[in-house]
This record gives C-alpha cells, sequence and structure tokens, in this order.
C-alpha cells in the first residue's frame, strides 16, 4: 500500500513545550507504522494523540464531576424529604 502525500497548512504555531514520556518499544514501533502509513511526521502524529487524549480526558473528567453534583443534588433533595 502506497502512502499518500499529505501537506500540512502554513500556520501560525503557538509556543510549544517539550514533553518526554515512555511507552512500550511495540506500541511505539506500531506508532511509527501508522505515522508512516498515513503520512505523518512523528511530531506531528504525537501532537494529535497528545491532543486528542486530552480532549479525552477532559471529557470523562467533566463527565464524573456533573455526576458528582448531580448525585449530591439528589441526595440533599432526599434528606429534605426526610424532615
Amino acid at each position: 500500500m502506497e502512502a499518500t502525500e499529505i501537506e500540512m497548512p502554513e500556520i501560525q504555531a503557538p509556543e510549544m513545550v517539550r514533553i518526554e514520556f515512555r511507552i512500550p518499544a511495540p506500541l511505539y514501533e506500531d506508532f511509527l507504522q501508522l505515522a508512516e502509513i498515513e503520512g505523518w511526521k512523528p511530531a506531528e502524529l504525537h501532537r494529535i494523540l497528545w491532543e486528542k487524549g486530552f480532549v479525552a480526558h477532559a471529557e470523562g473528567s467533566n463527565k464524573r464531576l456533573i455526576n458528582r453534583q448531580l448525585r449530591q443534588r439528589l441526595s440533599a433533595s432526599d434528606r429534605q424529604k426526610l424532615d
């Protein structure tokens, strides 16, 4: 299968912060193969995955916060009914 050439648009990039972390070697090898197949530079794919991972985490965190607040309201409502 031939990789498709993808050109990234020229944009004003925000200031970047360098982050280092460790992942299992087989996972990283899969990551590099995916980047090559999809035509991404590894750094570009790292940024995409970081952003998508953060969005997924933030959504989960928000859902937990809302559920906790709803349970607290329901508990308070139940206590008022007992009084």
